[in-house]
């Protein structure tokens, strides 16, 4: 394997969308490409969709895959991190999918499969709004929920290496299935999945909504993107107001029971929803969370938006790549072993 000139590549995989960002050593991004995820379609289309994002970002660094050293994949779990496999995944419509082993196969370069949000939370770790922090939870509001534990400066895995995986708290009994399988999830209640649902129910129950019509248009009516959300809140739209203030409060709770048990210095919220409401939603969250964070009467924990945006995954992903050795997938894959690369330090 020849050696690449101090890029690495990142790749954000998650239910909605797929973002691949080449990087170098100064963690600046040189090229990147975003497309819509394949969820409904499978291992092969989700492969084909990610190493087409791959090669098109590449084009836009005016690089090739040569002078890569490696690859990071943050992907929506849980995972078995040390083989790079996603052993399922609510919002991708995969079991047991080998994903680091055949994206090392097809690039020949060596790849580290992590938990999206980890990664997002590792990049606002080290370049966003979690620098000079410590103790922090890191939690991304998308098509699902998903969260990044860091105590003491690192990302925590947990004995099982899907630590983190707030979005399948359970926050009602017996209530609303989860993609997961379970009921009564986080992540049915306040997601993005979860206020298209709520908004499409209210519509078809009769209520006035401006987005009526634009449901109607729709093959899927439950995955509205956020910037319809958005748009709708913007003009006060009673149903959208309502399933994004029932979304704001699940959320609070669990951040408020959470704060409870870990007493973080920051509370970091970020993905799609946050992105797009910004602080109007943010003060919902942090009014609810307030409220159950018995634990912190000073409300000494602040709760705040990511500043990496879009790039938190990606630009964690590449990060995480470099400065850790790659895992290499078990002799029974199909994924031919290969010496072990150097990683260079940034």
């Amino acid at each position: 394997m020849s050696r690449g000139q101090d890029l690495t590549i990142g790749i954000d995989v998650g239910g909605t969308k797929i973002l691949a960002a080449v990087v170098d050593r100064h963690n600046r991004i040189l090229g990147r490409a975003k497309i819509a995820t394949p969820a409904a379609q499978g291992e092969t289309a989700l492969l084909a969709a990610i190493v087409g994002c791959l090669e098109e970002a590449l084009r836009e660094a005016h690089t090739n895959i040569e002078q890569v050293e490696s690859i990071g994949v943050g992907c929506p779990g849980p995972l078995d991190t040390k083989a790079g496999v996603v052993l399922s995944s609510a919002n991708l419509n995969v079991q047991h999918f080998p994903l680091g082993p055949e994206l090392a196969r097809v690039t020949g370069r060596p790849v580290l499969l992590e938990n999206d949000v980890r990664m997002g939370g590792y990049g606002e770790l080290k370049l966003g709004a979690g620098r000079d922090y410590d103790d922090l939870l890191i939690v991304f509001v998308g098509t699902g929920i998903g969260g990044c534990l860091v105590l003491d400066g690192q990302v925590r895995s947990g004995a099982t290496g899907n630590a983190g995986e707030i979005g399948h708290t359970p926050i009602k009994p017996g209530g609303a299935k989860c993609g997961c399988g379970n009921r009564g999830c986080l992540e049915a209640y306040a997601s993005r999945s979860a206020i298209s649902r709520r908004i499409v129910k209210q519509i078809r129950r009769g209520q006035p909504s401006i987005l009526r019509a634009k449901l109607a248009k729709l093959d899927q009516p439950a995955r509205l993107k956020s910037k319809d959300i958005q748009a709708a809140f913007e003009l006060n739209d009673p149903v959208v107001r309502e399933a994004v203030e029932r979304s704001a409060h699940r959320l609070g709770l669990a951040l408020g029971g959470m704060i409870n048990v870990l007493a973080p210095q920051r509370v970091i919220l970020g993905g799609g929803i946050v992105e797009a409401l910004g602080e109007s939603y943010i003060d919902l969250v942090r009014a609810s969370a307030r409220r159950q964070a018995i634990a912190d009467p000073a409300a000494v924990v602040e709760i705040v938006a990511s500043q990496l945006g879009d790039d938190a995954g990606a630009l964690g992903a590449a990060l995480w790549s470099r400065e850790h050795q790659h895992r290499h997938a078990p002799p029974a894959s199909n994924f031919p072993v290969t010496e072990q690369p150097a990683f260079i330090e940034p």
